[in-house]
């Protein structure tokens, strides 16, 4: 079956398949938004071997790659200077038409295949993400749990560890729309480290993202800190598309009330195109209505998925493991044992002084105390429930906008049936009067047939009287 493998990198029939390549230079701006732009292949080797901190190195943070859109869209995205407390919608700077998606443009990666190769090999991608852009048509959030055997490296060469309960991300936005996105996490608990991409961004999200990572009091290390803010990203694209649709099919409602005569509506040639656009503006809002309630579900697993952080992995202290081997080590909730950093082998060859004690067997041995857990564990959880209760805002003001969507719909409808009786009830008077238009002729050619044929009958009875 087809489910999460115990292994990292696309595989080889997904790198053909899905992705395509184009090594391309990044445009300058004046207005530096990027903490760092890589824009060759040399660079990017140079970045992951030597910048790029491994996994075991118990150092929490985040490393996000924004992997700026080949083709930026048509449509300008501007977003406002609010936090994502603030409610404000995305701005536009012009009117776009915003129902010309299809083009698959997150596939289109600003990489080479072999610097591609590398990343998803350093980042930690997961081959799941392949899947997931793959089914562009519909909106998606997923998360597994995943074993990440971690080989050498050049700075610590004999290094072997087997991670357990590393969380795997994978969040999809539909293309029907422009300005869509992808973006997959790999988030190690034990040293609170997130591997992040994000494909298909133009300039405005680039920026945007960058933005709310500044904000006082982030946690980057929280594992649903990329997803909360890829949810934020993609309700400031709801909204604008639901208000264009909204004032789109109201215009029809109106067109529906003020209607030709029957009579000219039967004799005008527009009359079919006119139908044709009612008819695809309430299938159109009809369809985001759809992609509205699924995204909306979708959200509604990150709520569950943030309840479930906070009463696993960041857990209050509810004791010390048993094991002799980590009698230092708190437990932080369930399965804890797999989520915290134990004992690591090392070798001695390291080039960088191993951080922690060693012990007289030569193992590294990590010294992680009771009241650093459960600080860490507090600082999560505080994280954890601004982002919860955001998100939970969120599918609120989506439950507001699918509403909307059904009251136009049900509004259209009752518009449609309202013409349709009154054109039935026209068409039915228009029957009737030709029927009694029918019914006088024959009555009228009955009466002067019988008329003619008793004159002959009176003309026949006189010539022979008369013979």
């Amino acid at each position: 079956m087809d489910w999460p493998r115990e292994n990292i990198g696309i595989n080889e029939r997904d790198f053909k398949k899905v992705f395509s390549f184009s090594s391309q230079l990044a445009d300058p701006d004046p207005k530096e938004s990027t903490l760092e732009t890589i824009y060759t292949d040399e660079r990017w080797e140079e970045w992951m071997d030597k910048k790029l901190p491994p996994p075991d190195s118990l150092t929490p943070g985040l490393i996000l790659v924004l992997a700026r859109r080949i083709d930026p869209p048509s449509l300008s995205m501007q977003f406002s200077g609010c936090s994502a407390e603030e409610e404000q919608g995305l701005k536009y700077e012009k009117a776009t038409p915003l129902n010309k998606g299809g083009d698959r443009s997150v596939r289109n990666l600003p990489f080479s295949p072999k610097v591609f190769k590398l990343m998803s090999k350093n980042l930690y991608i997961h081959g799941s993400i392949a899947r997931a852009i793959s089914r562009s048509d519909v909106p998606h959030f997923s998360r597994a749990e995943i074993e990440v055997e971690l080989e050498g490296r050049s700075r610590h060469p004999a290094y072997v560890m087997l991670t357990a309960g590393n969380i795997v991300y994978n969040c999809r936005s539909t293309n029907t729309w422009e300005a869509d996105l992808a973006l997959t996490v790999t988030h190690f608990p034990r040293s609170g480290l997130t591997y992040a991409v994000l494909f298909g961004c133009p300039k405005s999200v680039e920026d945007e993202v960058i933005k709310r990572l500044s904000y006082p009091g982030i946690e980057f290390s929280y594992p649903l800190l990329l997803p909360g803010i890829f949810a934020e990203l993609e309700r400031d694209r709801h909204l604008r598309i639901v208000e264009d649709y909204m004032s789109n099919i109201e215009e029809k409602i109106f067109e529906l009330d003020y209607q030709l005569p029957v009579e000219q509506q039967i004799r005008s040639a527009n009359v079919e195109v006119r139908n044709k656009e009612k008819r695809a503006q309430w299938l159109d809002t009809a369809y985001l209505k759809n992609s509205l309630v699924t995204w909306n579900a979708q959200l509604f697993k990150m709520t569950k998925h943030a309840e479930e952080l906070r009463d696993t992995l960041f857990a209050p202290y509810e004791g010390r493991l048993s094991s002799p081997d980590n009698g230092d080590i708190a437990d932080v909730g369930f399965n804890a044992r797999k989520h915290l950093p134990i004992k690591l082998e090392c070798h001695s060859e390291c080039e960088n002084p191993c951080k922690g004690s060693s012990s007289p067997d030569g193992k590294f041995e990590t010294n992680i105390g009771r009241k650093e857990i459960e600080s860490r564990n507090r600082r999560m959880r505080m994280c954890g429930v601004k982002i919860d209760n955001r998100l939970r805002s969120i599918i609120e003001e989506y439950e507001d906008k699918i509403r909307e969507c059904t009251m136009r719909l049900d509004g259209m409808a009752m518009a449609t049936q309202w013409v349709w009786l009154h054109f039935s009830s026209y068409t039915a008077t228009s029957r009737l009067t030709l029927a009694m238009t029918l019914l006088t002729l024959g009555i009228w050619y009955y009466v002067s047939r019988r008329e003619k044929q008793q004159a002959q009958r009176n003309l026949g009875s006189q010539e022979d009287s008369y013979a």
